[in-house]
């Protein structure tokens, strides 16, 4: 079975039918500026890394006829929605969460009949898509409200609440508000966005106290605007809340809720582990130019990154396989300046070959574990690509 979540909404309107568009990505629309956002609410709480997040978007139609507008949101793929209702002319319809085999096929009934339906598709990897669209009256109004939790998940040493931000109008009441409550503590508290100017920067109002956060962003219509004469929205990308909790030299911390256990274990005092790493460098005539300078720039920043007691070793590849040398060396700093040197002096030349050449054979039997990677080096306007090997 598919591990992905699918909701299904069955909404019956005697008055008219609508239909759903799946699955192109668009935000609320209608025809022309008929269609008003004019509220868009994210309430969101977090109780020991756990989230509960409602959005609430209220829509008005300005014309003297009925227009098809579309709810449509990006929710994080870890998350699952446990609520979702619309409120037409005072009458407030409630969704179904169902399985994903029963959700599909009432969803093909529904909209069969003629009735209003939506399912949960995947829209990228980290990433699922909510739409639904409903016909409202002329001069009338349609409030959507959902509801969806989720566990936060530690990456780099932070937690991360994202929401997507994207509703491709003005909106004259846009706000997020964010609670964070750890009993731990909260060690430290980062907002980041990908669409924040100075202006909208100031907009942002952070309290952090031992053990409570609290986030509000809350743009004015002037601070929406790309420029000062535009009608476009600013606001379109990721708004991001980081923080961590403090952490005791123990066991973790355990919580236990209607029957259930998550045990969070972060230790912050293990020994570093000492690594075997190999570099593979594309010497190819592919990599002329700027390519071959900036991977020259960002393997020469690594290398000053590797702690003594790590060994490494460097191999550069065209039409011919080479190795700088034969074996892993320590990383001491003679070493590394001879590297440096090597690296320097690396240029493009000839095709591109990687299994040409006899197998390679170290003094060690490491597990290889090989992959792609991108690596921006410091300055750079465009990310390298080159292939490392990391042998534990």
């Amino acid at each position: 079975m598919e591990a992905s979540l699918c909701f299904a909404l069955f909404l019956f309107f005697p008055a008219f039918i609508s239909t759903v568009v799946l699955p192109q990505k668009r935000s609320m629309q209608g025809r022309g500026s008929d269609l008003e956002i004019y509220s868009f609410h994210v309430d969101c709480k977090v109780t020991s890394r756990f989230a509960h997040n409602v959005l609430t978007s209220r829509m008005a139609n300005r014309a003297n006829a009925s227009r098809e507008v579309t709810f449509d949101v990006e929710l994080p793929k870890n998350a699952f929605i446990s609520n979702f209702s619309m409120t037409i002319d005072g009458k407030t319809y409630v969704g179904l969460v169902k399985k994903k085999e029963e959700a599909k096929q009432q969803y093909d009934q529904a909209v069969s009949q003629g009735q209003s339906a939506g399912l949960v598709k995947v829209s990228g990897r980290k990433m699922e898509e909510f739409k639904v669209s409903v016909n409202i009256a002329a001069l009338s109004k349609v409030t959507f409200e959902l509801t969806y939790e989720e566990l936060l998940k530690r990456h780099l040493g932070k937690y991360e609440l994202i929401i997507k931000v994207r509703p491709q109008q003005l909106v004259k009441h846009f706000k997020i508000d964010a609670h964070i409550y750890e009993p731990q503590g909260i060690s430290f508290l980062d907002v980041h966005t990908t669409f924040l100017t100075n202006d909208l920067a100031e907009t942002v109002k952070k309290t952090l106290t031992q053990d409570k956060a609290h986030v509000v962003f809350e743009p004015t219509l002037e601070q929406q605007r790309k420029c000062p004469e535009c009608s476009e929205s600013i606001l379109d990308g990721e708004f991001t809340i980081k923080y961590d909790v403090k952490r005791e030299e123990s066991a973790g911390d355990v919580q236990i809720v209607n029957g259930y256990f998550v045990h969070y274990f972060a230790p912050t005092n293990l020994p570093r582990l000492r690594k075997n790493v190999v570099f593979v460098i594309d010497r190819s005539g592919s990599m002329y130019g700027k390519k071959i300078q900036q991977t020259r720039e960002a393997l020469l920043k690594i290398l000053e990154d590797i702690h003594e007691e790590d060994h490494f070793g460097l191999i550069t590849f065209d039409s011919e396989v080479t190795t700088w040398k034969s074996t892993l060396v320590q990383a001491t700093p003679e070493m590394l300046q001879r590297a440096k040197t090597f690296v320097g002096h690396i240029t493009d030349r000839g095709g591109e070959h990687l299994n040409g050449s006899e197998p390679l054979r170290w003094e060690t039997r490491p597990l290889i574990l090989s992959g792609p990677f991108i690596q921006r080096s410091s300055g750079a306007s465009s990310p390298i690509y080159f292939h490392t090997s990391c042998l534990f």
